[in-house]
Order: structure tokens, then sequence, then C-alpha cells
């Protein structure tokens, strides 16, 4: 496969592309991961220049049938990655573009281009838009899950954007999917989107930028504080205004407790500093730890909340394995459960420690004004999602009491939701063992419909390594 890569490929691609092959200085770094473990294995690197780079690449692949993933940010983790074998990684990080239009309301964003990046490109023009929080995730991969952020209280998830998206189908063809072209593959584009082609461009609704930066307080509890704690943040849900995020984890920070993980919240405000204040005082009187407040940039609050390049929840080459729910409300005897599992597993396996429970609290005001059957993400009355990133140096001895622990915790919070008939799990986050109707909705005709579209777009199911369909 190598040789013909080089020879019946590589003539066809532009002048700026190229080809890494195993063996080559520059392959390890081109495909290492957020995740390693059960990640894809492959034989060559295209990165790609060009849209048409992109198209001949998967026409290519699709002719010798040979698997092929596309690869941004590389933070894709999810089980059926790890099927995907001999295969041709589609490197699109040069396809990075950030352009606002004459509108001023509307970007064209590069399919390559990662959360970061569109951030400073859109504020060097005083503009800003809805991203994932991690800073070096590919801003597509977020948009085709759905994509929580901390503006979509005003605005709506990322998939809510989007106006058009060129799309590569998994023969090659290029089309332009909106709500006047292939709306059906539009519909499922955003939410479904992983599984029905390559998005080589968005076009993009951003808006103009506030003069404020963002407000936020951060406090540290003790364990001894989950039931107290969630109880409040569930109080707080109610109402929460559109611009404010509860962001938690449980994780183990020994300057402040050597022996057992705590509670790290951070409640980020889309505004100034004075009403977060306000907002934040309640926090104050279940007894933290300690308590700091400031101003900061999206990049200082990911460093802050462990979600820049080097952070806990985006750094390259750990395990990583996550378990996610989404659900309506905290449930704190569930929390509690989850806390004293992952303490107790503490003390018998110290190689965890670099795990942390993320715990997200959004507003959903914009979200939950969008039509529900619009659109493929099925999870718009949810306000809160929860899931581990286990982490530990790869280690075979590991994974199974790794797995366990992600699989029982998973199990608490789905036993105290207002269904435990029903897991219901965010796609980006999804380990990849959860039942289809977990990730793409439990309701019959919107499974029916997605099920159908990936007969018509994709009928070989070339496109399977991420929570696939069928």
């Amino acid at each position: 496969m190598a040789e013909n890569i080089l020879v019946d490929l590589g003539p066809l691609l532009s002048p700026e592309a190229s080809i890494a092959l195993r063996g080559d200085a520059d392959f390890a770094k081109l495909t290492e991961r957020w995740r390693e473990w059960h990640a894809p294995e492959v034989a060559a690197v295209v990165r790609v220049a060009t849209e048409a780079d992109v198209q001949q690449t998967v026409r290519f692949a699709a002719q010798h049938d040979i698997p092929f993933v596309a690869r941004a940010g590389g933070h894709g983790a999810t089980e059926a990655m790890g099927k995907a074998k001999n295969a041709i990684q589609l490197d699109l990080r040069s396809l990075n573009q950030v352009r606002v239009l004459e509108n001023g309301t509307t970007a064209v964003i590069g399919g390559g281009a990662d959360a970061k990046h569109v951030v400073n490109e859109l504020e060097k023009v005083g503009k800003r838009a809805v991203t994932g929080v991690c800073e070096n995730v590919g801003i597509s991969a977020v948009i085709l899950g759905g994509g929580h952020g901390y503006l979509q209280g005003k605005y709506g998830l990322a998939a809510d954007q989007v106006t058009s998206a060129r799309l590569v189908l998994a023969d090659g063809e290029l089309i332009t999917v909106s709500e006047n072209s292939h709306p059906d593959l539009f519909w499922a584009l955003k939410g479904a989107g992983h599984n029905f082609g390559i998005v080589t461009e968005w076009e993009y609704r951003i808006y103009d930028a506030p003069s404020h930066k963002y407000s936020y307080e951060t406090f540290i509890y003790s364990g001894d504080k989950v039931e107290a704690f969630f109880e409040l943040a569930n109080r707080m849900l109610q109402g929460q205004p559109a611009g404010v995020t509860q962001w938690t984890y449980l994780v183990k920070i020994p300057q402040i407790d050597a022996d057992h993980p705590v509670i790290f919240f951070c409640l980020i405000y889309d505004g100034p500093a004075g009403p977060a204040r306000e907002y934040a005082a309640p926090f104050h009187a279940i007894g933290p730890l300690s308590a700091q407040a400031g101003e900061a940039t999206y990049h200082e609050l990911a460093v802050l909340t462990f979600q820049d390049a080097d952070g806990l929840g985006c750094a390259y080459g750990a395990t990583s394995l996550r378990f996610p729910t989404v659900l309506k409300s905290y449930n704190p005897a569930a929390l509690r459960k989850v806390y004293d599992d992952f303490d107790a597993t503490l003390q018998q396996v110290a190689e965890l420690a670099g795990t942390i429970w993320l715990i997200e609290g959004h507003a959903v005001q914009a979200v939950q004004a969008v039509n529900p059957d619009s659109t493929a993400f099925p999870h718009r009355s949810e306000s809160v999602l929860i899931s581990p990133f286990i982490n530990y140096k790869p280690n075979p001895a590991l994974d199974e009491v790794a797995q366990a622990l992600g699989r029982r915790t998973r199990q608490y919070l789905l036993d105290g939701s207002d269904d435990p008939t029903k897991l219901r799990a965010y796609v980006n986050y999804a380990h990849g063992d959860e039942p289809f109707g977990a990730v793409y909705g439990w309701e019959t005709w919107r499974l029916e419909k997605l099920r159908e579209l990936k007969k018509e777009y994709d009928p070989e199911n070339r496109m399977r390594y991420y929570v696939p369909i069928l």
C-alpha cells in the first residue's frame, strides 16, 4: 500500500500536499493522539493542502478498499477508532482558514482549524463564536457531535451556528449541504456528522465580541462537601443566566489534600465581574477550602480549567477513558457514590491519580430555543454532562481496572437519573460501548432516519470509525 500511495496517489495531490509513511522522521509526531489506547493503526499520513487533495485521497482509499480517518486536533477517542487498521490518515490541519464575510455575521472556517486558532483569529477583528472548551480540539469534530461551550446559553450549540458546509462524501464527491441543499444530510451533520463525510469548510455564525473578559470564581471543597455542593449547584442551575457555566472536577490535588480527591469548581460568567460575584456568593456559604476570583481571556480560562494544550483534559499521550452521562440535573447521592468509588480506587491504584471527573453544568436557553427535531443532536432537554477522564500512562495491566471504574460510576449516575432505563451520552465523549440510542437519541424516528441517510450517502459504510451508525 505504501508504494501505491506514493506512486499512484502522490501525483494526484497538489504541490503543497505531502505523504508521510511509517519510518519517516515526522510520522510519529503526525500520528500522536490525545488517547493512544485503541487509536487508529495508521500506515500513511496525507497532509492535504486543498479541498481537491481530500477528494483525491478519499477516492484512492475507496478504490483500494483502504480504511481512512480524518484528523485535525487528534482528540477523537472511541472504541471504533481502534478498528481502523493500516489506515490512511488525512491530516486536515492546513485547512485552517478563518475569514469573516462581508455581512459581518458569518465566517468561513476551514475544516482543520482548532478552537484556539478560531478564537484568536476572530478576536483580531472584534468577533467571537461558539467553540468547544479544550483549546487544541479540532472545531469540526465538536460541531459534528453538537458542540457544547461557554457561549451556548446565549447562542446555542456549535452545530446551531452552521449555515452551510462543504463536505467530501465517502466516495470522494464534494457537495455543499445547507437548509436548501441536501437538507436531510444537513440535519444529520449536526449531531451525528462523524458518520457522513469530511468537512473541508464551514460557513458559521459569528458575533460581536464584548469589551469585557470572562469573569470567574474558583472554589475548592473537601470531599465531605459533595452533597452540600451539588445540592446548591442544582438550585443554581434553576434559572441559571445564559452567560453562566458551572465547571466542576473531582480531582486529586496533593498540595491541597494528599490523601483524597477534592471538588474543584469554576463558575464562569460571560459578563463583568460585579454580577458574577453576586451570583457566586452562595458558594462561599458552604465552606470552601479556598476561593479565588478574577477575569480571564478564553486562553486564560483554558489554563485555569486544565483545558489548554498541556492540561489534564487535553494533553496527548495518556490512555484517557471516558464513560459519559447526560442528565437533567445533578444527583448528589449518586455523585457521592462516584466520589467514594474514585477515592477508594486511588487508594489501591495510585497510577490513576491523573484521573479527573469532568462535570459540566451548562446554560441552555438558546439551546432549547431550537426545535429539538431540527437537528440530529438528541439531548437538548439536558443541561448536565458528566464524564470521567481516566488518565494514566499506557499500561495494559491497568486497563481492566480503569474500564471497570468507568462502567461502575456510569451506572451510579444512570441509576440516579430521571430514567434509569435509558442511558444518554454525549457522542463527542462516548466510550463506544453505549447503546445506539444513548448517543443518537431514543426516538424510533430519529434512529431510522439516521440509518436511512447512512445507506443513501455512505452505502459501503466507509465512515465507520467514530460511534458508527451502521
